[in-house]
């Protein structure tokens, strides 16, 4: 959008997404709402808070408000009793348009709002950083040993608890292959502690690395190097994987994915091209698949190429062409259903 002339555009930043602070908003209310009169357009990302916000502050604007849903903030609680769902529900009814960015958040607001338009936009991927190599130091991390790598916060939701026996089995075949976390080491400790107990119960915790606080750059390296990408997303009480960002940065540098099924991570893996879906509850299933691309260097050179293909076909540069649509269709287009 910085390149289309005449275009000018404002980005109003808030507080965590899941916690906003009501004290703020309350402070920026009035330049909140001098931001939407100057505007064509509102785009807020995610629906609860910011679309909620768009769209309270467009009462008597009546700009075009588009809310794109991510994640746990779009779909939580969202067929639910109370004030926030119920001002949820609001917000999708009166934004112009409402897009997702996977079939499966769209799928779970369509339970609870069926008649609702939803446009699915999966995110993009920035294909020439990562598909390019490095020439700075660090460019052959970890190429000493092969290894399986999952990147995401320590959240439940993320699979790890899932994925380190299945992990274990692998190793049992191969004990040479290591299993990679990339994620912040001050992050839910708790949560780490529990990790670390079932590694040391399964006798695996010296083959696993927990790599925190990388370059982008050097995360580059350790995707493009490794065997696999590994993610088994699983649902905690609404707290859901909304798309799966590294999943396609992985498939950027070559190294194709094993993306367990029923999150929005299924959009991030062509199945059969740039990896496998399989069940996440079927440990055998997903211990196959595995070894499968272990085992077959000729498998795993066809999904390499794959995963680049597809990834390629997912830049940012032609998802942009898609919002630059929507924007062009939707300006001045505003819709009010003023019921909950």
């Amino acid at each position: 959008m910085r390149d289309r002339p005449g275009v000018e555009f404002s980005i109003i930043t808030g507080e965590d997404y899941i916690k906003p602070s009501v004290h703020k908003i309350l402070k920026n209310w009035f330049y909140i709402r001098n931001k939407i009169r100057e505007a064509d357009l509102v785009h807020a990302i995610d629906g609860y808070p910011y679309g909620v916000i768009a769209c309270l502050a467009n009462i008597g604007i009546s700009k075009s408000v588009v809310i794109t849903t991510i994640g746990s903030g779009s779909i939580r609680k969202l067929g639910s009793f109370g004030w926030r769902p119920c001002l949820l529900r609001w917000a999708y009814r009166r934004a112009t348009r409402v897009t997702a960015i996977s079939q499966y958040v769209a799928g779970e607001i369509k339970k609870v709002l069926p008649r609702l338009s939803i446009k699915v936009i999966n995110p993009g991927v920035d294909y020439d950083f990562y598909a390019g190599k490095s020439n700075k130091d660090g460019s052959d991390i970890y190429t000493g040993f092969e290894y399986i790598i999952t990147q995401g916060e320590f959240k439940r939701r993320k699979g790890y608890t899932e994925i380190l026996p299945i992990v274990k089995k692998i190793m049992d075949v191969y004990p040479e292959i290591r299993y990679i976390i990339v994620a912040d080491a001050r992050d839910n400790r708790p949560y780490q502690k529990e990790l670390y107990a079932l590694m040391d119960k399964l006798g695996i915790r010296s083959k696993v690395i927990i790599k925190s606080g990388l370059s982008q750059e050097e995360l580059r390296e350790v995707y493009r190097n490794a065997i696999l990408y590994l993610t088994l997303p699983v649902n905690i009480d609404g707290d859901i994987e909304g798309f799966g960002m590294a999943i396609t940065e992985a498939a950027a540098t070559g190294t194709p994915a094993i993306v367990g099924k029923g999150s929005g991570a299924d959009d991030a893996v062509s199945d059969g091209q740039s990896g496998f879906l399989v069940d996440g509850e079927d440990e055998e299933q997903v211990v196959e698949k595995i070894l499968s691309i272990v085992d077959n260097k000729q498998l795993r050179e066809r999904l390499s190429n794959g995963a680049k293909k597809w990834a390629s076909e997912n830049s940012w540069e032609n998802k942009v062409k898609q919002y630059i649509d929507l924007y062009e269709k939707n300006i001045n287009t505003h819709i009010s259903r003023p019921y909950c």
